[in-house]
């Protein structure tokens, strides 16, 4: 009973005025499941909304400051505002500096560049790790583009080694899936191949196709061109060229394709995934940016910039964090240390 009545007295402490913003901040915290409130003794799943809700208030009240350094990446945007106009933003230049942190931090411009460089993290991932950047996969995902920089230029031979790459693990099911793969391919090729025409063709023409279709069309038929892969074999015209520039088109369709993924052009893949994922966070680069940060600041001159360049080593070292540190909380750490240096 005593433990109940606890809990009660503490959470109608907290609600005190419900038009409080921090009201809404603390409130959508808890209800963010990348948020972590785990101490040394409890389980993350074991802890209560009420008991995170009392104990980030507490951080809050506590310290301002820390709340931000705790909570203050997984912020909306429109946030940050509260913490603008309190008080304390114009006294307190460990506060101001972390709101202003923060503030670049969830802004579209810094958001689009945290973005890009975790997904090329994870285009250096799949490289390593999966066949997702392998000639035959980036081949099914475009394979029009791959027959007009790659495919026109190769021998039969050199087709027959493609094709022939997994046949060491060849299994029925395996087979099947290939099958599967290629036809998709074919219904992709001829897409991209219709796509390709009608941006050529003029309007009068597509408008007299497009009513000639609905003319006949019956029960079942639908609004979208016919993109089914002909059983009969296509006929090959290779065409040479010499090599210095097969290898130079190969790389445009390389960097095509990396390009594809970076700015989130592949239909298939799981951006969520990657986007929201601090893992692919690089610590090396964040500390980058605080330096080129550094040089476009006012404060420059030589004894700053040889307490800033030791710190910047000091944290990008991997000596002081783990693979289950966060990147940004190491860096909200070393702003906050080089703030206390000149305090």
């Amino acid at each position: 009973m005593d433990n109940q009545a606890s809990t009660s007295n503490s959470e109608e402490e907290y609600k005190g005025d419900a038009f409080d913003p921090i009201y809404d901040i603390i409130d959508y915290l808890v209800r963010c499941a990348k948020v972590s409130f785990k101490n040394s003794h409890v389980n993350e799943k074991d802890i209560r909304s009420v008991e995170k809700t009392n104990y980030a208030y507490t951080v809050f009240i506590k310290s301002p400051t820390d709340f931000l350094v705790q909570y203050g990446k997984f912020l909306c945007p429109n946030h940050i505002k509260y913490f603008e106009d309190m008080d304390m933003y114009e006294t307190d230049e460990d506060f101001k500096h972390c709101v202003s942190h923060l503030k670049f931090y969830h802004s579209e411009e810094s958001r689009n560049k945290r973005v890009r460089n975790r997904r090329y993290k994870a285009l250096q991932n799949l490289q390593d790790t999966t066949d997702y950047f392998s000639e035959k996969q980036m081949m099914f995902r475009n394979p029009l583009l791959y027959e007009q920089l790659i495919g026109q230029f190769l021998t039969d031979e050199e087709i027959q080694i493609r094709d022939s790459a997994d046949n060491d693990n060849l299994t029925l099911l395996s087979l099947i899936l290939d099958t599967v793969d290629r036809n998709q391919m074919r219904e992709t090729k001829n897409v991209q191949m219709i796509q390709e025409d009608d941006e050529t063709s003029s309007s009068t023409t597509q408008k007299t196709s497009t009513q000639s279709c609905s003319q006949n069309k019956k029960w079942g038929d639908f609004d979208i061109p016919d993109t089914r892969a002909e059983i009969t074999r296509e006929v090959r015209h290779q065409t040479m060229i010499d090599a210095n520039e097969r290898n130079l088109l190969r790389e445009e369709f390389l960097q095509e394709m990396y390009s594809s993924f970076i700015e989130g052009r592949d239909i298939d893949f799981d951006y969520n995934s990657v986007d929201s994922n601090d893992d692919y966070d690089d610590l090396k680069q964040i500390s980058q940016d605080a330096e080129d940060k550094y040089f476009d600041s006012e404060m420059n001159d030589s004894e700053t910039l040889e307490e800033h360049m030791s710190l910047v080593q000091e944290y990008s070292s991997k000596k002081y964090y783990n693979d289950h540190d966060d990147p940004l909380d190491v860096f909200m750490k070393h702003i906050t240390n080089k703030l206390n240096t000149f305090s």
